[in-house]
């Protein structure tokens, strides 16, 4: 890939970050409006979630000139937006859930796999292509 394709898929991952995050922000107003004076701190933050992590790293991470997260870590930050608006729509409800917990518990696994593959990663190719340059 040439660089001016990286640098294309990076502004798409953090304007595709952004966009979800004020999409779930416009989705909790407009849900808390119909929910008859019932709020949910879940459905309140719901947007925090891919904004601090899937739009906020992937920026960072572009100005850095860094390799974005890998998709294992933006799955765990679907599954954790993904937790929270369900815990949201349950708590408006009046309800609860056993699976809200394991749902959050899965999201940060995966997203932890993620950064750890990633991180993991980045240092072993950069290594490896280092110790080719030398030889």
């Amino acid at each position: 890939m040439s660089t001016s394709e990286h640098k294309n898929r990076r502004i798409k991952w953090s304007t595709a970050w952004l966009f979800i995050a004020i999409f779930c922000a416009v989705f909790s107003a407009v849900y808390e409006v119909f929910s008859h004076g019932v709020y949910s701190l879940a459905m309140i933050f719901l947007f925090i979630l891919p904004l601090l992590f899937g739009a906020l790293p992937c920026f960072f991470l572009e100005k850095k000139r860094k390799a974005m997260p890998g998709r294992l870590y933006q799955d765990g930050v679907v599954i954790l937006t993904l937790a929270s608006l369900i815990a949201g729509i349950l708590e408006i409800y009046g309800t609860s859930s056993p699976y809200t917990a394991p749902f959050f518990l899965a999201g940060i696994a995966v997203a932890a796999i993620g950064a750890i593959m990633d991180f993991y990663m980045s240092r072993h190719t950069v290594g490896n292509r280092l110790q080719k340059a030398l030889k």
